[in-house]
């Protein structure tokens, strides 16, 4: 009897033992099948992005770089997917500098039609500039920068410069220059900036504005305006009024920066950049407080030219 018992004990520590294996198994399964990164593929038809998991198994930012550029340039027959760089286009060379990075290709690049070579950029940008180490990225085209079709150059890009969902048409791609405003170094009045990016038609061009208002200033000279880490969390319009909704983070105001700017630099910038002529914010859907105890957001607020620093 005690020996069957002890049989009974060997097994059941065996059976533990098998079962912890399998479960030990499938984790690093798991942590097998999460991608470190998503590169961009273009659909067959060429008019989206396609994204597509993939493991960087560089040891330093350089091997990074160019295994997810060797990675970009493959096609994808499990998604139907093209390359996101045509074959006949070459990468001479490339630099990595203060986590800038410059891509030099061959004069084939120059040859894409635009909404082919604005899906390549898009694909180019949005993956490299996730591995740690690369922040912006710049094309050369035959050893000068990429220009538009007025000439003006690129220049460094980032992901956020590509506002668009992925899979919704390249077609609806349209360029937008805005003009955004921001404290000035007093922290009391507005003072212009001008930025041009390419977004989604499907999305309001109010909303676009407001997302690239919390992203901050290129001038270092200028003061962010919406305090960092807040999120927007609805916009809507009606009768010419713009709604927007952000979340508690815009409660904390950002030192040396008056309540006054940070509201009208997001109204002056949403009205200059959008179809509306007045604009409502509200605080987790509340808008019957007075915000820093300074002004009053229960009715919409008109552009204030006066908030504007003159030139």
């Amino acid at each position: 009897m005690r020996r069957m018992k002890k049989i009974y004990q060997i097994i059941s520590i065996l059976l533990a033992m098998c079962l912890l294996t399998s479960i030990v198994g499938c984790r690093k399964k798991e942590q097998k099948a999460d991608a470190k990164y998503t590169i961009y593929q273009i659909n067959q038809s060429g008019t989206a992005l396609v994204p597509k998991d993939y493991d960087g198994t560089g040891k330093s930012v350089d091997e990074e770089v160019k295994g997810m550029l060797s990675a970009l340039q493959k096609c994808d027959d499990e998604v139907k997917a093209q390359a996101a760089l045509p074959k006949k286009v070459k990468l001479e060379r490339y630099t990595l500098e203060d986590e800038k990075l410059i891509l030099y290709y061959n004069a084939a690049y120059g040859k894409m039609d635009t909404v082919r070579e604005v899906l390549c950029r898009a694909a180019l940008v949005r993956s490299l500039t996730q591995i740690d180490g690369v922040d912006l990225v710049m094309i050369c085209v035959d050893g000068t920068p990429l220009t538009d079709k007025k000439g003006n150059t690129y220049g460094y890009q980032q992901a956020e410069d590509f506002v668009q969902n992925t899979g919704s048409s390249i077609n609806s791609f349209q360029e937008m220059k805005l003009t955004l405003y921001y404290a000035d170094s007093s922290g009391e009045k507005l003072q212009k900036e001008e930025d041009t990016v390419r977004y989604n038609s499907n999305e309001s061009k109010e909303r676009v504005v407001v997302e690239q208002l919390m992203r901050g200033p290129s001038n270092n000279r200028l003061l962010a305006t919406i305090p960092k880490g807040t999120k927007l969390l609805g916009v809507s319009i009606k009768d010419h009024i713009c709604y927007l909704n952000f979340d508690e983070g815009l409660r904390n105001i950002a030192p040396g920066v008056s309540p006054e700017t940070v509201i009208y630099s997001i109204v002056n910038s949403v009205i200059d950049g959008g179809n509306v002529s007045e604009v409502q914010i509200s605080i987790n859907g509340d808008s019957s407080i007075v915000y820093q105890e300074s002004i009053k957001l229960d009715e919409p607020l008109s552009r204030n030219q006066e908030m504007i620093k003159e030139d």
